[in-house]
């Protein structure tokens, strides 16, 4: 995973969602993930990242490319790329292996056969075959947020963004979904994260970066994040939420 980030703003009238932001990323990391308190910026970050918003101003890498902020180049690095958001998104009129197959009919130019071999594959991947002709609301959560990540990992993507991939869920749910996600950092794929699970974003993540009202407070291993972080802030959060 190559990316930088140089000096990146992002503005909602007038919220500063993100200020001045400086981040380079290079290979070998695979797994990044992204923390910090809620409405400090994780959110907004992943949807520059991953081409749904566009920065005001600055600069994007991918690469060594600059992502060019027109809808052509946006559009070519949207399809690159697999989303999973907090809301799992799935359409309820259209079974599990129909939300599977629409992306891949619709915006990548498979025919109705190749999107049902690479559903039936990607929904067999979550062990989902048996609920693939099921609706959403005849699926636990769980299995719903499976179906998402099947959907987003059929189109074979470069990179994989989850946003609070677990936030809905149950403990018990939430087990499951991680599980998926955990199995997915072995095998290789390119992953950025944001996550309040923080034994979870411990154990994946090759790099850490925390932020909190719209900058990057710190970043690193998450060995010296979480075990030796020098910034005052992050260590006052890691304490609360590390309490129990």
């Amino acid at each position: 995973m190559n990316i930088e980030l140089r000096q990146i703003n992002k503005r909602y009238g007038n919220t500063h969602a993100l200020r001045e932001l400086d981040l380079s990323i290079s290979d070998p990391v695979n797994v990044l993930v992204l923390i910090g308190p809620s409405g400090g910026g994780k959110s907004t970050l992943m949807r520059l990242l991953g081409g749904l918003e566009s920065p005001d101003g600055r600069e994007l890498f991918f690469d060594q490319k600059k992502l060019i902020q027109n809808e052509s180049a946006l559009l070519s690095h949207r399809r690159q790329n697999g989303y999973l958001f907090q809301s799992y998104n799935l359409f309820p009129h259209l079974s599990a292996i129909e939300n599977v197959e629409l992306p891949l009919v619709r915006v990548h130019g498979k025919t109705p056969s190749e999107a049902r071999n690479l559903a039936e594959i990607a929904l067999a991947q979550f062990q989902l075959e048996k609920h693939a002709h099921k609706h959403p609301a005849q699926l636990s959560g769980g299995q719903q947020q499976r179906v998402a990540i099947a959907r987003a990992l059929a189109i074979k993507p470069k990179l994989l963004l989850l946003d609070e991939p677990t936030s809905a869920l149950d403990p018990e749910m939430t087990a499951e979904v991680l599980s998926v996600i955990e199995e997915l950092t072995r095998s290789g794929q390119q992953i950025i994260l944001s996550t309040h699970e923080m034994g979870f974003a411990r154990a994946v993540a090759e790099q850490v970066v925390f932020l909190s009202e719209g900058s990057i407070i710190e970043q690193g291993p998450p060995a010296a994040l979480f075990d030796q972080a020098q910034n005052a802030q992050v260590k006052s959060f890691f304490s609360k939420v590390m309490r129990y």
